[in-house]
């Protein structure tokens, strides 16, 4: 199970990393100089610094929602409140990461070569600065590393306790200080754990409850006291509960089961900061919201979309108030919902493209309104959508930053 250790030690991302070298091996490295200091021997481009203007000036995000603007949910590495990209070479395991100002690259550099087959991470913002940091996972071995971002520069980097491969990392704040904790969950025994950090450091682990293996956690914040909480449900029952958190106390509460046949997406639908869930039925393509006030919800049904439609959650007029924005896998149509609490305030066709492309979503000029970036995966043609309300703007990225089919972003 996980232990401390005292003397070292964050949706969206999924991407797996693989490394051909320990990190213990380049850890000072990384320490003591940015992501342009590394990779340099390899023949790509990327792995140079690109820096288009002298100083980057940060500017708050105007919107209020941290659905929208935590850099623990959307990669900011820089804290200007634009989203940043972070690229994966799946033929040579390098990693690149991009300072974002619209469709154009602010910088970008390299942060060496990994095992895509071993390593996998989440981002999270352990320091409460307010800019995107790492925590790496080898799957194989179990080891775990932070490393704090400032830009492409590696401000920080830590190795933490090795935890046994069948336990998966999941980002939080537990305790409300706005520095991101980490909550460990084993699918094959139902332990959980908790990890409380500060930094590079863990300051408590604490074993948690176990829970049937048939219960998986999402992690949300039901009563907007920004402390995060535990979702759990059963997926074949359809049992849903609640663990309302408080550092490492849980005080438990039993929801209304929904069957097997519908699944979620959690976003912030009335602005109230609090978590809400939207509801998809694949089968008959029902759709509806819980508005959650703790343990206390307001249901209200939304228009059916066939199988083919998926959704992803943004905030496309600014107001706080996350929205829903829906692709076609076959047609490649495309529609955004406005929303207000359970309500669609409004409904709109976007233009339709080609179904294989991939929406990824961020507010990428950090006007505070949702932006949805392109990949066309195949030729690397890629576009943003500038985003305001149910307008689209459409602007390609530069031919020279086109990135090839090996190159996967999310």
């Amino acid at each position: 199970m996980p232990a401390n250790q005292n003397s070292s030690q964050a949706s969206a991302f999924d991407i797996s990393l693989e490394k051909s070298q320990a990190i213990a091996n380049y850890a000072s490295d990384l320490q003591q100089s940015d992501f342009s200091s590394l990779g340099r021997s390899s023949s790509s481009d990327l792995t140079q610094t690109v820096q288009t203007q002298s100083s980057l000036s940060a500017s708050a995000n105007p919107n209020p929602n941290p659905y929208i603007t935590s850099a623990a949910v959307t990669p900011d590495f820089n804290g200007d409140g634009k989203t940043d990209k972070v690229w994966v070479n799946a033929q040579t395991g390098e990693i690149v990461v991009r300072l974002m100002d619209g469709a154009n690259i602010l910088e970008q550099a390299s942060l060496g070569t990994y095992d895509v087959s071993a390593w996998t991470y989440n981002i999270a913002d352990f320091n409460g600065d307010g800019k995107t940091d790492f925590l790496l996972r080898n799957k194989n071995t179990g080891e775990n590393d932070i490393a704090l971002m400032d830009g492409t520069r590696v401000s920080g980097f830590a190795p933490l306790d090795r935890v046994d491969v069948g336990w998966t990392s999941s980002i939080g704040d537990f305790n409300g200080d706005r520095k991101t904790d980490i909550f460990w969950h084993n699918a094959t025994t139902g332990e959980n754990a908790l990890w409380q950090v500060d930094g590079t450091t863990v300051t408590s682990a604490t074993v948690l409850e176990t829970t049937s293996t048939s219960l998986t956690p999402t992690l949300v914040d039901f009563d907007g006291n920004g402390k995060t909480d535990i979702f759990w449900r059963d997926q074949t029952t359809g049992e849903n509960n609640v663990w309302f958190m408080d550092g490492t106390q849980a005080t438990k509460y039993s929801l209304q089961s929904q069957d097997a046949g519908w699944t979620y997406t959690v976003g912030d639908f009335n602005g109230d900061f609090a978590t809400d869930i939207l509801w998809r039925n694949t089968q008959t393509g029902e759709n509806k919201i819980w508005q959650m006030n703790g343990i206390f919800v307001t249901e209200g049904a939304l228009n059916t979309l066939d199988s083919n439609w998926t959704s992803k959650i943004g905030d496309f007029n600014g107001d706080g108030k996350t929205d829903v924005f829906w692709h076609n896998n076959t047609t490649g149509e495309n529609t955004a919902w406005l929303m207000d609490g359970t309500k669609v305030t409004s409904e709109a066709f976007l233009p339709s493209n080609s179904a294989s492309l991939t929406p990824s979503l961020g507010d990428y000029n950090g006007d505070g309104k949702t932006d949805i970036y392109w990949r066309d995966q195949t030729t690397g043609a890629d576009t943003i959508w500038t985003m305001d309300g149910t307008r689209a703007t459409e602007t390609p990225v530069a031919e020279e930053n086109k990135l090839g089919p090996e190159w996967y972003t999310a």
